[in-house]
């Protein structure tokens, strides 16, 4: 060990010099060996101060081959944050895990918030869920809410819209948590899920009035959808009064019932006539509409009989093609793909298009496979560099047409 590095390092690393830190106790560990465990742990702290996930991943799994390495499940719940970062989901989850099995590991709460971000963002939901609520019991955590907050947008995400209210009313009961306008507003989405305009309006209003929180897209659009949803419909204007007015009545003088007694037979017989004649043109008409009536009815059962039988083939406006087609340049190009997605937070998108390179050449949409409510898309990525990319696009039926509700990797098609 270079006593003299170690000293810079530690001088560097009180002053948030990052990058001299990182360098410095890198320096000082040299080729590794017993006892340079912890200065491999600092680099790595530094190096991810930095934004160098993956030479922070590099230095703590040094760390971790130091046999005398104090602390050791904190250096396995460092790497697993770095290997998340880098875009590492599944080692990231073993080593929370075993952070986790380390019986000396005190702060088993981050291992747990951790763990749950990367099954989540694997999409293994459930198994997220149970990780969060673990986190949040765990009376070691000093921030219970964040762990609650995280919890309730996993129910959210699972379409569990009762159960994510709970968690997000307990997160803003925590006393001191910082994060209580993005509970109000996540609550506030809970709510409008459930169809609950009113008490949804309360919580977005309480998250950007109490809490100071601005609304993300999701958010806004949930509230301004509550708000139309709660204003009365207009009166209708018809021949200068609104509907539920009635007008003044006007008696007419020459009343027909007065008129009949003032006629003479000529009259009456020329009224009978004209009675008779409209009556006849009535029955022509009547039958008239009776026969368009009944062809429209054809026509309208031919048309929802197409229909039914388009909706359960999987065909809709916009297709399955179109809107992954839509999603993918919009991601190229930089621009906002939250209009391709169902409506789940905001969050859980961008965890979603992670998985996505944010450059690539060009891509290619194979196969479809379709039912009524669901598809999945083969989408094949060509970067730049390197191999080409498989993935499998999950979309949802939305209306009459189609929205991403997933994406995941095609290893088999990739024959990786």
């Amino acid at each position: 060990m270079d006593e003299t590095a170690l000293s810079r390092a530690d001088e560097a690393y009180r002053a948030q010099d990052w990058r001299t830190a990182a360098r410095e106790y890198l320096l000082a560990a040299g080729s590794g060996g017993a006892g340079t465990g912890t200065a491999f742990t600092k680099a790595g702290n530094a190096l991810m101060k930095l934004g160098r996930a993956a030479d922070a991943v590099m230095a703590y799994e040094r760390a971790l081959a130091d046999p005398d390495l104090p602390n050791r499940g904190t250096a396995l719940c460092n790497l697993g944050i770095a290997q998340a970062a880098a875009g590492d989901h599944e080692a990231a989850v073993r080593s929370f895990q075993e952070a986790l099995a380390d019986a000396s590991f005190t702060k088993r709460y981050k291992a747990m918030h951790g763990a749950g971000a990367s099954l989540g963002s694997l999409g293994r939901v459930d198994e997220a869920c149970e990780m969060y609520r673990a986190a949040a019991l765990d009376p070691a955590n000093p921030d219970p809410g964040k762990a609650l907050n995280s919890l309730g947008l996993c129910y959210l995400s699972l379409r569990s819209y009762e159960e994510a209210v709970e968690a997000f009313k307990a997160a803003l009961d925590v006393e001191g948590y910082r994060g209580k306008g993005k509970a109000c507003a996540n609550l506030g989405l809970a709510l409008a899920a459930l169809g609950k305009p009113r008490e949804a309006l309360g919580a977005f209003e309480r998250a950007t009035s109490e809490f100071g929180h601005s609304l993300a897209a999701d958010a806004a659009a949930a509230y301004d959808a509550c708000k139309r949803a709660l204003e009365p419909p207009p009166r209708e204007t018809v021949e200068g009064w609104r509907t539920g007015e009635m007008p003044p009545v006007v008696l007419d003088e020459a009343d027909e019932d007065i008129a009949f007694f003032t006629r003479t037979e000529e009259e009456m017989k020329e009224a009978d006539r004209v009675a008779r004649k409209a009556e006849r043109l009535a029955r022509r008409q009547q039958r008239g509409l009776l026969t368009r009536v009944g062809s429209a009815v054809a026509i309208v059962a031919v048309v929802v009989g197409l229909l039914g039988f388009l909706w359960a083939s999987g065909i809709g406006f916009p297709t399955q093609q179109m809107t992954v087609r839509g999603l993918l340049e919009a991601h190229r190009a930089g621009k906002p793909v939250e209009q391709y997605w169902v409506a789940v937070p905001t969050v859980d998108v961008e965890k979603e298009m992670s998985g996505l390179p944010p450059k690539f050449s060009s891509y290619t949409i194979g196969a479809v496979d379709r039912s009524a409510k669901t598809s999945a898309v083969e989408v094949t990525i060509v970067l730049e560099q390197g191999a080409p990319l498989a993935y499998k696009v999950s979309l949802a039926r939305e209306g009459v047409g189609w929205k991403v509700s997933g994406i995941a990797n095609d290893w088999r098609s990739t024959g990786q």
